[in-house]
């Protein structure tokens, strides 16, 4: 056989051998990949499944959550340490304004209370460091009481301090011991040890208009004095006490020029038996309620007659009052017989407007600061003229910053000298 022909006959099995696997490639080729690539074609093209979709969700929440939690605490870490140190009042209550090493000292007694009686006596030091603190921290309020803080006073009248009588209801002293100048006073603490001064108007009431103005313009701090015989006394007296007012009844008794002068209705009189005076003081006692005690303005005679005194200092002791002597005469001896007899007393240190000036009642308040300071209570005495509540209120804005308390007038019963 020639070479042609053994060529002739080999080149179809040529042919045959690769044609079929050439074109089987060629058609998974187009219509995919070979046998190899095609699964790592269809593991790269395969969806996620429920699961890791759910854990990629949960994921992206927490991470958002812990952005979150971490913005909210840069901005509000501060406040939320302050909460934190709140919540411990054992610790904050016992070491406020302290030094800094107190903390500790002051956490230390917290276990004290629960700790064996054994072991009582050795940690019994820690608490008596800290217990003083407490009332230093309740000393400064009474300090700041303001000039015109509203202080509510006791309703008059109050069961069991009243009698029934002809000219009306009488203040008497309660069965359990409680009097009329204590119940019906204008509350001061007692804690506050700066020197006192009390202002007390006299003679209110006798003119509507003068009298309104004073209650628009004064602090309730000022003491009033209504005289007996005004208009709608009992109106006058519950709008005082209802702005915070301590009252007083402005008595009237008899002065030097007497008759020439006349001092008003059912006045008390040296020259009357101590019966007739007693009915006029009843009469002029029965017009209001929710009063304090007496003074007068106008007794310049009648209160330097111990004679005449002594029977109104005896009924102003049964019915539980104060007497203020307003020294309207030096030789008054009201004040002094009160203080010999028990009954809270106090006296007027300076007419604070006698000369209405201003330059005068301005040196008339400056007295009463000095004498103040120097015995611990003073007592101004006036009337409610225009230029005398101008210059209180003008004076009554630096007195606080100078070191002295504003009080009503039973706040200083008891304290001046004789």
């Amino acid at each position: 056989m020639n070479a042609a022909a053994l060529l002739g006959r080999l080149k179809p099995a040529k042919r045959e051998r690769s044609g079929p696997g050439l074109l089987a490639r060629l058609r998974r080729r187009k219509a995919g990949g070979d046998s190899d690539d095609a699964p790592r074609a269809r593991k790269e093209r395969r969806p996620l499944s429920p699961l890791a979709k759910r854990l990629l969700g949960a994921y992206a929440v927490l991470a958002l959550g812990l952005g979150g939690l971490a913005a909210w605490l840069a901005m509000n870490g501060e406040h939320t340490t302050e909460a934190w140190r709140a919540a411990i009042p054992s610790v904050e209550v016992a070491v406020k304004g302290a030094q800094p090493p107190a903390p500790p000292a002051a956490a230390a007694a917290v276990p004290v209370q629960t700790a064996p009686p054994a072991a009582a006596p050795a940690t019994a030091p820690p608490p008596a460091a800290v217990a003083p603190a407490p009332p230093a921290a309740l000393a400064p309020p009474p300090l700041a009481v303001a000039v015109n803080e509203p202080v509510t006073l006791t309703p008059a009248p109050v069961p069991g301090l009243v009698e029934d009588s002809r000219n009306g209801p009488l203040p008497r002293i309660a069965e359990d011991g409680r009097k009329p100048w204590q119940v019906y006073a204008r509350p001061f603490p007692a804690a506050d040890r700066r020197p006192r001064i009390a202002i007390v108007l006299a003679e209110m009431g006798i003119s509507g208009v003068t009298t309104g103005n004073a209650l628009q313009k004064l602090p309730p701090t000022i003491t009033l004095a209504f005289v007996p015989y005004a208009d709608r006394l009992d109106n006058w007296v519950e709008r005082a006490r209802g702005k915070g007012h301590e009252v007083m009844l402005s008595i009237p008794m008899e002065p030097q020029d007497y008759p020439r002068n006349d001092p008003g209705p059912n006045a008390l009189l040296s020259m009357l038996p101590p019966e007739r005076n007693m009915e006029r003081l009843e009469w002029s006692l029965g017009k209001a309620v929710g009063y304090v005690g007496i003074t007068s303005t106008t007794g310049s005679k009648f209160t330097a007659n111990p004679d005449a005194v002594n029977p109104v200092i005896a009924a102003m002791k049964a019915r539980g009052l104060m007497v203020l002597d307003a020294r309207a005469n030096p030789r008054s001896v009201a004040g002094t017989l009160a203080g010999q007899a028990g009954v809270p007393r106090a006296f007027a240190d300076r007419v604070i407007d006698r000369d209405l000036s201003r330059g005068a009642i301005d040196d008339q308040l400056a007295e009463l600061e000095a004498i103040a300071k120097a015995n611990g209570a003073a007592v101004g005495i006036g009337a409610p003229y225009p230029s005398t509540i101008e210059r209180i209120n003008l004076w009554l804005t630096g007195l606080a910053d100078r070191g002295i308390a504003i009080v009503p007038v039973s706040a200083v019963a008891n304290m001046q000298k004789q």
